[in-house]
C-alpha cells in the first residue's frame, strides 16, 4: 500500500483543471491525479469557495453546488494555515533554555527541579511537563534523553486504572483509618514498607523509609516471603526506641501477612495502602527508585553482597534533600532519635 502524503500545489492545480473542465466524478479525477477518490472529495469539500459569486451570502445560493468553485491557490493557502496551527509549539522556546535543560538532564536532575531552578535563575519559565514532552519527542529520543531520568523508561507510561485483586491480608487496617498527624509528616516514627524484587523468585530487598526524615533501611532477603519480611523487620526494629517505630504503611503484598506478629514484637502498628495506589506510599517508592539506579530490574540479588547494599543505603541516607532544608536523612533521623531519648 502506497504511503499517504499531503497534496502538493501541482496536484491541486491538476484537480482545478479537471474540475473546471466539467469532470464532477471524484473517482475519475482521483485516477487522473493518482489519488484516492476520498482524498479528492475531502480536498474539494474542505476548500471550495464562493468568491466572485453574486449573492454568496444567500442561504439558497449556498445550497446550490453549482455556485461553488475550487481555487488551487486559495486551497494551498488554507492548507498552509492549517499546518501552521496543527504543529505543536516548541517545548524549549530559547537556545538558552534548551542548553540548560540538556545539561541538567545529563547531570541526573529531575525535570520538576530543572523547571523550578530555571525560573529561580531567570533562565526562563518552563514547566516540567514541557521537559517530559521534549524528552519523548523525536528529537529527545534521538538524543536518548530518557536514559537520564530517574526511572529511565524508554517510553512514557500513562496512568490507568487496574482491577483490584482480592486482599489476603488478615485483619488489615486500611490507610483511611490512619491518624491525620501521620499525613503531614510532623511526627517522627512513621515508616513506609515495600519490597524490591530481583530476577525470578530469588533474593529480594525489604525497604523501609521513615516519612519525616526520609531515612531508609534496606535488608537483603533470600526470598520475598512473609516469614523473611517478618524476620528482617523485627531484627532491624527490635532495639529501636519506641517513639521511632510508631507505625508503618505497607502495600498489599503477601509478604506483609504476618504484620500482627511484627506489631506484637516491635510495637509498630501496620496500615495498608489502597491497592494499586502507590502514591500513598510515595516516600518509599521514591527511595526504591533511587535503589534502582544501582540495581536495575532483573538484578540477581543473590550475586549482590550485603556490603554493596549497605553502600547504597548510606548513599541515600547521606544525600542532602531540599525538603529537609538541605540536611541529610541521616542527620535528621539521628537528631530525632536524640530527642526521643531525652523525652
Amino acid at each position: 500500500m502506497k504511503k499517504y502524503t499531503h497534496l502538493k500545489q501541482i496536484e491541486r492545480d491538476q484537480i482545478y483543471l479537471y474540475w473546471n473542465s466539467g469532470v464532477r466524478n471524484y473517482s475519475e479525477i482521483g485516477r487522473k491525479v493518482e489519488r484516492e477518490a476520498s482524498t479528492v472529495k475531502r480536498e474539494i469539500e474542505r476548500n471550495k469557495s464562493m468568491i466572485g459569486i453574486i449573492n454568496n451570502n444567500n442561504p439558497k445560493a449556498k445550497r446550490d453546488p453549482d455556485k461553488y468553485h475550487y481555487l488551487p491557490d486559495r486551497a494551498q493557502e488554507k492548507y498552509m494555515e492549517r499546518r501552521k496551527e496543527s504543529k505543536q509549539k516548541p517545548c524549549l522556546k530559547t537556545i538558552k533554555i534548551f542548553k540548560y535543560v540538556i545539561e541538567e538532564l545529563k547531570q541526573g536532575i529531575a525535570p520538576n527541579i530543572i523547571a523550578g531552578r530555571a525560573k529561580l535563575l531567570n533562565i526562563g519559565e518552563i514547566s516540567h511537563e514541557c521537559i517530559y514532552q521534549f524528552i519523548y519527542s523525536s528529537q529527545g529520543k534521538h538524543l536518548k534523553l530518557w536514559k537520564y531520568l530517574p526511572r529511565a523508561h524508554k517510553r512514557r507510561r500513562k496512568k490507568h486504572d487496574r482491577k483490584q485483586k482480592r486482599t489476603l491480608i488478615p485483619n488489615r487496617i486500611g490507610i483511611e483509618e490512619r491518624p491525620k498527624e501521620i499525613e503531614d509528616r510532623s511526627e517522627f516514627g512513621h515508616w513506609e514498607d515495600d519490597s524490591v524484587l530481583g530476577v525470578g523468585k530469588g533474593a529480594a530487598l525489604n525497604t523501609k523509609r521513615e516519612r519525616k526524615s526520609r531515612y531508609m533501611i534496606i535488608t537483603k532477603m533470600l526470598r520475598k516471603t512473609a516469614k523473611n519480611t517478618r524476620i528482617a523487620t523485627c531484627k532491624k526494629f527490635k532495639y529501636l526506641h519506641l517513639k521511632a517505630k510508631k507505625s508503618c504503611t505497607a502495600d498489599n503484598g503477601s509478604e506483609f501477612t504476618q504484620h500482627e506478629i511484627i506489631t506484637q514484637k516491635t510495637g509498630m502498628k501496620y496500615y495498608f495502602a489502597t491497592p494499586y495506589h502507590s502514591w500513598e506510599r510515595g516516600t518509599n517508592e521514591n527511595g526504591n527508585g533511587l535503589i534502582r539506579r544501582f540495581f536495575p530490574k532483573k538484578t540477581d540479588f543473590n550475586m549482590v553482597s550485603h556490603q554493596k547494599i549497605k553502600k547504597v543505603q548510606d548513599w541515600i541516607n547521606h544525600r542532602p534533600l531540599k525538603c529537609l532544608n538541605y540536611k541529610t536523612p541521616h542527620e535528621v533521623f539521628h537528631e530525632e532519635l536524640k530527642l526521643c531519648q531525652l523525652e
